[in-house]
């Protein structure tokens, strides 16, 4: 019996120094923003959307929890992205969330960027900015911020 005891206790503790796994000495970071298009702008509505792209750090999948994501068009507030779509977060890789703007009706947002918009829409270069930050949740219960600061100049033709 007392042998029995002494096993387990071995077992258990070979199986936590076998088990500790060096931690990744970053965490998960933004890595660039891509694809932008206008997929509506009109006066009912304005719907932009863009990939956000990351990489994962860890050795473990994550889940997204959530997004909160402040746009900027021509230092003009235009809108919040806090979409949540189902994204698969690979373990050590780089993975994409796709973010949608909705600004339904765009009253404000127009009336603030309406020559920004006469510009996007006659293909001239505005500039887009992107600040907040994504929460990751890693093992099931290890929360991640990630934060996102970006600006980039589009066009859509």
């Amino acid at each position: 019996m007392a042998q029995l005891r002494y096993i387990s206790v071995l077992l258990v503790i070979s199986l936590l120094f076998s088990s500790y796994a060096e931690a990744p000495s970053t965490e998960p970071y933004f890595v660039k923003m891509k694809g932008f298009k206008v997929v509506t702008f009109n006066a009912k509505r304005i719907e932009l959307s863009s990939i956000a792209v990351f990489f994962n750090t860890y050795n473990h999948k994550a889940k997204l929890k959530e997004v909160n994501i402040d746009v900027y068009l021509e230092n003009k507030y235009l809108g919040k992205v806090n979409n949540l779509e189902d994204v698969s977060i690979p373990k050590s890789s780089a993975f994409d969330i796709p973010l949608i703007l909705n600004l339904d009706p765009p009253g404000p947002a127009i009336t603030n960027s309406l020559w920004q918009g006469t510009k996007l829409l006659t293909g001239q270069k505005v500039k887009i900015r992107y600040e907040g930050y994504i929460k990751l949740k890693v093992l099931a219960f290890v929360p991640i911020t990630v934060k996102i600061k970006d600006e980039m100049s589009y066009s859509i033709f």
